[in-house]
Order: structure tokens, then C-alpha cells, then sequence
């Protein structure tokens, strides 16, 4: 028979059941570990020691840890390999911790101090310089169905540029080329979300939940000072506030006004017409050479990106 997880373990698990399909950067002291599955995969992306704490289930628990001085440079290389974060922060000192368990009539030697999931490190709303790409518009995009309609919601979180859009069901994946979002957002169960995106719980897209979003959040009773807005496009926006809502553990950026941007008010083109236009990166790749090279003069990252 296996013996019941340590106070600690206990509280790991907690919040890993919390975090999901993210890595947990789980704070203790100093550094940030990752057990288990986390470990071994974050060892072989960041060529970092893979260790061993503890047993869990009769089985040593293996394990990894990065510096918490020098977590950014860490999380920059997980971002990059497709890897998404939760950041498990202690929420009190050991002294409170103690104090705590003496309320609650617990042995203070054994006070666990608290910790609690503080931010979902997700490549489309990264905020810190040292993360972001200094030349590069970092988009998340939300996108979802309604009534045979695709709403498209995008916004830069580093500039709080937002847009909203619809187009045919047909026409999203020339869309999201043309956007280029780092990270797409979709309902769960929907049958033509793009193939690498996301999945949010269906109830987050709501047109209502939308349209009530964006007015609280802008401080407005109507929207109508904004633009003109379609069910498809406040869907799409519900789905990308409730998403940074969720990142960002209830604290949202600054997120500017919507604009609309306007159906067929631009030439459609696909991902493969795109490339061969070199306006974003050349046909080697890299910037040097493309459209956005030849007429990019400004002089600091975030200038870059707005």
C-alpha cells in the first residue's frame, strides 16, 4: 500500500490539477521547481539537470529547477518551444504560516507556507521586454462561430491595440495568416478551430458575455462610440477578455477601445501568397531583406511593434 502524499506534494498536486496542460513552476525558496512530467520535459527543452525529490507512489519524483533571479530567460526558451506556464508564488511568509496553523491548531514545525497559482505565462500575452520579440507585433487572437459567421478578436496585450472581425468559415485560416497571432484561442469541441490552438470552455464566447465584458471594462453604458459590432465579433471578444482574465489570475492589461475592422475591406490572401511577398520575414525566414525591414525606422521595440 502507498503512503498518502507529504503536506507538500498534496498542495504541488492541487495546483497542478489547477494549471493544467501548463508546466508549474512551483516556488520554494530560492528557485522555481517542476516535478514530474513538468520536469522531464523542461529538462530536455532547457538542457538543465533532471533530478530525483522524494518518492510518490512507491517511485522517486523527478524533478528540475530553474533560478528564480533568472526565471525570465527560462520562461523565454519554454515560450519559444510551444510550452505554456503557471507561476505558483508563495502567498505568505513562513511567520504567517505559522501563525496560521496555531489558529488552526496544527503543529507550527509543520506549517506549510501557502502558494498560489499568480499568472499564466501563455506566448500570446507575454508583457515583459526581455520575452517579447523587440521588432515583432505579439498577437493572441480568439476566434469562434456564430450562426455560420467566424468572429476574430485580436489584440497586442504590450500596445493594447484590439481588433474585431468576421469572415466565412473558409476564410479564417487567410485571416490568422494575416494576423499572425502567437496564440489562438478557440471554444472547446468546435469542429473548424484552427489545428493549433488553445481550447476555452464554449460559455466563455458569448456575445452577451462579450458585449458586457468590453462595456465594463471600458467604463461605457453602449458601444456605439466605438464601432459598429457584429454577435460574431463580441463572441470572439468574450472569448479573448475571459481568456486574459483567466491568464493573468483576474488582473487584466490595458486593453485600448475596439475597433472594427471592416469586412472585405482588404485583399484576402493565404499564408503560401503571403511568404512569397516577403513582407514579414524573407523567403530565407528571417526579417533581413522583407517588406517590414526595408521601411521599419523606428527606434525602440515597443515603437516597433505598435
Amino acid at each position: 500500500m502507498s503512503s498518502a502524499p507529504t503536506p507538500m506534494m498534496a498542495q504541488y498536486l492541487a495546483l497542478k490539477k489547477e494549471a493544467g496542460e501548463c508546466l508549474l513552476f512551483y516556488r520554494m525558496g530560492d528557485f522555481f521547481e517542476l516535478f514530474f512530467e513538468d520536469a522531464r520535459k523542461a529538462s530536455a527543452v532547457l538542457d538543465i539537470a533532471l533530478t530525483a525529490r522524494g518518492e510518490h507512489g512507491g517511485e522517486p519524483v523527478p524533478m528540475c529547477g530553474v533560478p528564480v533571479h533568472s526565471a525570465e530567460g527560462y520562461l523565454a526558451r519554454l515560450i519559444r518551444a510551444g510550452c505554456r506556464v503557471a507561476i505558483a508564488e508563495q502567498v505568505e511568509t513562513p511567520d504567517e504560516a505559522k501563525a496560521r496553523a496555531k489558529r488552526e491548531g496544527s503543529p507550527v514545525s509543520k506549517a506549510l507556507v501557502k502558494r498560489d497559482i499568480v499568472r499564466f505565462v501563455t506566448a500570446g500575452t507575454l508583457t515583459e521586454e526581455a520575452l517579447l520579440e523587440p521588432r515583432r507585433a505579439n498577437m493572441l487572437a480568439a476566434v469562434c462561430e456564430v450562426r455560420g459567421v467566424c468572429g476574430i478578436a485580436a489584440c497586442d496585450i504590450s500596445t493594447g491595440r484590439m481588433e474585431l472581425e468576421e469572415c466565412e468559415v473558409l476564410a479564417l485560416n487567410a485571416a490568422l495568416a494575416r494576423i499572425g497571432a502567437s496564440e489562438v484561442v478557440a471554444p472547446e469541441d468546435w469542429d473548424a478551430a484552427p489545428a493549433e490552438h488553445v481550447a476555452r470552455p464554449a460559455s466563455d464566447f458569448s456575445s452577451e458575455k462579450g458585449e458586457a465584458r468590453l462595456k465594463s471594462l471600458h467604463q461605457v453604458a453602449t458601444l456605439d462610440g466605438f464601432g459598429q459590432f457584429t454577435r460574431a465579433m463580441l463572441a470572439a471578444a468574450g472569448g479573448l477578455v475571459a481568456y486574459l482574465d483567466h491568464a493573468g489570475r483576474g488582473q487584466l492589461p490595458l486593453l485600448l477601445p475596439p475597433v472594427a475592422r471592416p469586412h472585405g475591406g482588404y485583399m484576402a490572401m493565404d499564408e503560401a501568397t503571403r511568404t512569397s511577398l516577403e513582407i514579414l520575414a524573407s523567403q530565407s525566414g528571417g526579417r533581413e531583406g522583407s517588406l517590414i525591414a526595408a521601411i521599419d525606422r523606428c527606434s525602440t521595440g515597443a515603437g516597433a511593434r505598435l
